[in-house]
């Protein structure tokens, strides 16, 4: 594998990091912290809805991760 090829590899793998990072931020935690700062976050709906949208972008985030990582897999392969 040329120097080139693997610089390419850690490219993608970092880019898919900062999406992942994304995913976590504005499609996971974002959404969850605005229903937790409502004025009615006490109602059920409104805590089941927060922790649902947690966990949709936790595991977003997480596959986006695993991607990355297993592309990273790819530098210790033989050549």
């Amino acid at each position: 594998m040329s120097e080139t090829e693997r610089e390419k590899i850690k490219l993608r793998s970092t880019y898919l990091n900062g999406v992942a990072l994304i995913f976590l931020g504005l499609g996971g935690l974002g959404p969850a912290f605005t229903l937790i700062h409502s004025l009615n976050f006490f109602e059920w709906k409104n805590l089941v809805i927060a922790l649902i949208w947690l966990w949709a972008g936790g595991m977003s985030s997480w596959e986006l991760h695993e991607m990355a990582a297993r592309n990273l897999d790819r530098l210790s392969e033989p050549k």
